[in-house]
């Protein structure tokens, strides 16, 4: 994993095609009762992994054990929370929901941490 950007992002893209095509499938269904886990899915597998890569990116890390660590987590963590709030919705059953929130809770730590060790400095010359 030496590309920690372009895993983000390559990631967030397939969950976010995976999320439009949940949403596509509820509307030609008409049930709409996953709107939540379908939500989820999009804000943290989608726009989180996105937004990570591109500060990854302007960070310039591309190695850091703890964001390879943060990654590990950030991206199962993704979609299992999604499956998982879908499966609570219809069975009642909360634990995978459980188990994604913790490790989406674990990635935004340690998201968290890697900002304040490794600020952004752009230079805004010119």
């Amino acid at each position: 994993m030496n590309n920690l950007p372009r895993i983000c992002w390559t990631s967030a893209a397939f969950i976010a095609l995976g999320g439009m095509l949940w949403g596509l499938h509820m509307a030609i269904s008409g049930d709409h009762s996953n709107l939540a886990a379908h939500a989820h899915l999009n804000l943290l597998g989608w726009v989180s992994l996105a937004l990570y890569g591109t500060y990854y990116q302007l960070a310039g890390i591309t190695r850091l054990t703890l964001a390879r660590l943060q990654v590990l987590f950030a991206i199962p963590g993704s979609v299992i929370m999604g499956i998982g709030i879908a499966i609570a919705h219809q069975t009642g059953a909360e634990e995978m929901a459980k188990i994604g929130s913790l490790l989406v809770i674990i990635s935004a730590l340690l998201f968290a941490v890697i900002t304040v060790m490794r600020p952004l400095r752009i230079n805004n010359a010119g």
